[in-house]
């Protein structure tokens, strides 16, 4: 019976239940880390929509840009130009076909917006204005120099430069989406 007792393999009953402490943290860390990441999915989600939302903005004001023949004076918040939209009339609903439109940025509080109207000395009323981006954490969108590493907004604008800046969540992770554009015929208007 002793020679039984003295060949029987297994745990004891310490390493029982050390083995389940461990066990027990290995679970506890993991069910933390993946609630974490749960909780933080839908500010993930909302932060990449606006991004993505931001980019189609860009292209869609660069394309306006390099479309356009008039800029007319504008500001650091705002961007007025006479450009090229696919709609049937200005301010109206979307057409096959594009027409000279006046299209003004206005960028307040965090968010743009863009209206469609008439040109100058042109009859109708103008669009709704519509938002087309917004969580900016500055509405200082527009630059008018050379290059967009410049900042003066003064003097003939010849290249129209936009950033986007995004806050982060955690301090330094923002984002910062900047591009720029010549109009195609570059005239002054007063």
């Amino acid at each position: 019976m002793s020679r039984l007792i003295a060949n029987e393999s297994g745990f004891t009953i310490v390493e029982t239940l050390v083995g389940a402490m461990l066990g027990l943290i290995v679970i506890g860390v993991a069910a933390a880390v993946f609630g974490v990441a749960q909780r933080s999915q839908p500010d993930q989600v909302k932060r990449g929509t606006s991004i993505e939302l931001a980019r189609t903005t860009m292209e869609r004001l660069t394309r306006e840009v390099r479309q356009g023949s008039t800029v007319y004076p504008s500001t650091a918040t705002q961007l007025s130009l006479l450009t090229f939209v696919h709609s049937a009339s200005c301010g109206g609903t979307a057409a096959n076909t594009a027409i000279q439109c006046k299209v003004t940025y206005t960028c307040a509080a965090g968010s743009c917006t863009r209206i469609v109207a008439p040109p100058p000395g042109a009859s109708g009323t103008a669009g709704p204005a519509v938002t087309v981006v917004s969580g900016l954490s500055n509405s200082n969108v527009f630059s008018y120099t050379p290059t967009c590493s410049l900042t003066s907004t003064s003097g003939n604008p010849g290249y129209i430069c936009a950033t986007l800046v995004f806050p982060g969540g955690t301090g330094d992770d923002a984002i910062t989406l900047q591009d720029g554009a010549e109009p195609l015929n570059p005239t002054s208007s007063s």
